[in-house]
């Protein structure tokens, strides 16, 4: 039987291709979901996890956006992976037990050293009350910003500069984190908190540090700092005044 060509019809490839692009693009998130659940998952289960607004924090926060396209399917491993410029984003666990020994309230002002990819920095921003990140590599910086920007984060305050000497102008901090190897304690940060004030803080030879903790006090009117010791890290150098040369 034959047919009037009047009567033919010919489907647009869109709307199908369109139906399709949708559906994967779903797949992809909700796989990139499971992989965040399941690390957080490992993180709780290895007791690295135990503040309920952190998990909530780490949950939030899509790590996959903040790495290569090409490394996007180790985000969720517990590993540090190249962001650029000799840089690294920290393993999970390693932001996991900074985080928690930090102890961020939601009143705090929060000093980060290290940038990076600004992952540390979107999950202090969740936590506390105003987050000032300092990161010595200008570019990663802007695109630090740029991405913190884009998801709404108007609380964190990030600047391109040496983060050895940390933020004198914004001092005192409630807590300080460093998240780059210094050689020696840094002194002139531990001043920069307030008093009953948290610093952790990798130190020790370039690619193999102590994380340390340290709490400031006041007697007789004197600043005293206790400090423990919490293990060993492996962190990129924190360049500066007083870090390790290389600063430019």
């Amino acid at each position: 039987m034959g047919c009037k060509w009047s009567e033919v019809r010919i489907l647009s490839p869109r709307p199908f291709f369109y139906s399709i692009m949708k559906t994967l693009l779903f797949q992809e998130e909700l796989l990139d979901k499971l992989n965040r659940e399941r690390m957080i998952s490992q993180l709780i289960k290895n007791g690295l996890l135990v503040s309920e607004k952190l998990i909530a924090a780490m949950n939030r926060i899509p790590r996959h956006l903040l790495v290569d396209s090409a490394l996007k399917h180790k985000a969720y491993d517990d590993v540090h992976l190249p962001i650029g410029y000799e840089q690294t984003i920290s393993k999970p666990s390693t932001v996991a037990k900074m985080t928690e020994l930090l102890q961020v309230e939601s009143c705090h002002r929060v000093l980060e050293i290290g940038t990076g990819s600004g992952y540390q920095t979107a999950i202090l921003a969740e936590l506390c009350l105003k987050v000032y990140s300092v990161e010595w590599h200008q570019q990663l910086a802007k695109k630090a910003r740029n991405q913190l920007f884009e998801w709404g984060y108007t609380t964190a305050r990030i600047e391109n500069g040496d983060g050895s000497q940390g933020w004198p102008d914004a001092a005192p901090f409630d807590r300080i984190i460093v998240t780059a190897g210094a050689p020696v304690i840094p002194e002139n940060i531990c001043y920069q908190l307030k008093t009953n004030g948290i610093m952790v803080v990798p130190v020790g030879a370039k690619k193999s540090q102590e994380l340390l903790v340290i709490q400031r006090f006041e007697t007789d009117d004197e600043p005293v700092f206790e400090i423990s010791n919490q293990g060993p890290c492996e962190f990129v150098d924190l360049v500066g005044k007083y870090g390790w040369p290389g600063f430019a």
